[in-house]
């Protein structure tokens, strides 16, 4: 299991929006899985999550299995082992003093554990990466707060 988080100068509810709503502006092109770095990420309360590159082609990045804003999204999570051994990331905010915090943890299913050991280094420097991109999109709209 892998734990990472961030603090946002926002109240919970716009740390949920940014990190849902917002989430194609802020997410950094290098982690784009259709390689178009202008691509459109999705996060939706219906279910999915996935990416569409400009050409129209989409990746599906994963699926919500519980979304309660603005506290908690729950995801079967399908970068680097696809939907069949997916892993799970938990998305909790939780409201801090002049701000929220946003907590990553994400681990191995039953069907990803013999998978997880090689693929959690890459994951760690993922979430790094993305949640720092969060932190910076973060300070750039904090009159969302």
């Amino acid at each position: 299991m892998m734990v990472k988080s961030v603090t946002l100068p926002l109240a919970p509810s716009a740390a949920f929006a940014l990190f849902t709503q917002r989430i194609g502006e802020w997410w950094p092109p290098d982690r784009r899985h259709t390689q178009d770095p202008t691509s459109e990420i999705f996060l939706l309360a219906s279910g999915r999550f996935y990416e569409r590159a400009r050409d129209g082609r989409e990746v599906d990045l994963g699926r919500v299995r519980s979304w309660d804003p603005p506290r908690r999204i729950l995801l079967d999570f399908f970068i680097a082992t696809g939907p069949e051994q997916p892993t799970e990331v938990e998305i909790t905010i939780d409201a801090l003093e002049g701000g929220a915090r946003v907590t990553v943890v994400h681990r191995p299913k039953p069907e990803s554990e013999a998978l997880w050991t090689e693929r959690a280094p890459r994951y760690e420097r993922s979430w790094e990466i993305v949640l720092a991109a969060l932190s910076d999109a973060a300070a750039k709209c904090a009159c969302l707060s």
